[in-house]
């Protein structure tokens, strides 16, 4: 029998009865995290002094084998590992790494003033987080409309992902963030959450922001794809007419309530030979909708209309529409004006 000393008090054990073993706070780890083990003593034969695993006071540590930068704190009595640099210069099919060390303890007899020594052996896994992005666009993001992306981590639970984003400074729980962005890029911070609680860094992602594209905007003939301009002769009396506002078809596709408009005040200036231009404005409330027609065609169209219905005689006039303003409303309601330079905003028509 020998005689150890403890933290607090002493035990008498058989010398060949005691081993030390590290105990780490977690066997699987994440790139980043640190290993964490201390130094315990378990006697081999259980129910011995009624004693299962106690702190021997004061161990001596030789590492003799284990990865760059593994190190043993005296006054903590444990070891620890920074894993943040495991996977540096692997290739990214390389996801999990077992980690071992192995070292010599030494502990002193108090009572037979002898140093012992006893080898310590443990192993970890460390994962490389494979962050994959769901998003509902590619790898760019639109302003003042609504963005949608997920960040799934393999072997991470909806509860364990913590998400940043820097642009409007918010933190999300979770792994999905659905948001407006600000300015013309943003970055978004995977944080994984330890079971201490606190937020550990895994990925960082960057998105650029760009505007959302302009509709096309055009006049045609009721019922038909043909696109008037002034090569037509449209008669006032029997050509129904109609301005179509169509979203770019893959905005509309990955932002469906962000790709809606409106459409301002409309002026007609009405050229005859002889006469002087006359002008009118006419507020787009106005003009008749097909609301059902609209939905079905993901298209937001003005009429049918006949020019006849909009102002008196124009027979064989020079009649031109503009645009004045064309609006933009996002998921949330909001509008925003589409710059007029984007759009085509002014159409001539003669008449019959």
């Amino acid at each position: 029998m020998s005689t150890y000393q403890l933290e607090s008090g002493a035990v008498v054990i058989d010398r060949d009865d005691l081993r030390p073993v590290a105990i780490p706070e977690s066997r699987i780890l994440f790139t980043g995290d640190d290993f964490i083990a201390d130094i315990l003593y378990q006697p081999v034969s259980d129910g011995l002094n009624g004693l299962r695993i106690n702190t021997i006071a004061n161990p001596g540590v030789e590492i003799i084998e284990g990865p760059e930068g593994l190190v043993y704190d005296k006054e903590l009595r444990r070891f620890t590992f920074d894993t943040s640099q495991l996977f540096e210069g692997e290739p990214a099919e390389v996801r999990e790494k077992e980690v071992r060390f192995l070292a010599n303890v030494f502990i002193e007899s108090i009572v037979e003033n002898r140093v012992e020594s006893r080898p310590v052996e443990r192993s970890f896994t460390v994962r490389r987080p494979v962050v994959n992005v769901l998003s509902n666009t590619p790898q760019r993001l639109i302003s003042n409309a609504q963005n949608d992306l997920s960040f799934l981590v393999e072997g991470l639970s909806e509860s364990e992902i913590q998400l940043r984003e820097s642009s409007v400074g918010l933190t999300i729980s979770g792994s999905r963030i659905s948001w407006s962005p600000a300015g013309n890029e943003t970055t978004i911070s995977v944080f994984r959450i330890a079971e201490s609680g606190e937020p550990r860094l895994i990925d960082t992602r960057r998105f650029e922001v760009v505007p959302p594209p302009p509709p096309r905007v055009f006049i045609r003939r009721h019922q038909t794809e043909e696109l008037l301009g002034p090569q037509n002769l449209v008669n006032i009396n029997d050509d129904q007419i109609e301005i179509v506002i169509q979203p770019d078809p893959s905005f509309l596709q990955d932002y469906p309530n962000d790709a809606r408009y409106e459409m301002g005040d409309l002026r007609l200036s009405f050229y005859q030979q002889g006469r002087p231009p006359q002008t009118i404005t006419l507020r787009a409330a106005d003009l008749p909708q097909d609301a059902a027609r609209n939905r079905a065609t993901r298209q937001v169209i003005y009429g049918p209309f006949r020019l006849s219905q909009l102002a008196g005689d124009l027979r064989g006039s020079e009649v031109r529409f503009e645009i004045q303003a064309l609006n933009r409303i996002n998921y949330r309601g909001l509008t925003e004006p589409v710059p007029t330079n984007q759009f085509q905003d002014f159409f001539s028509l003669n008449t019959r």
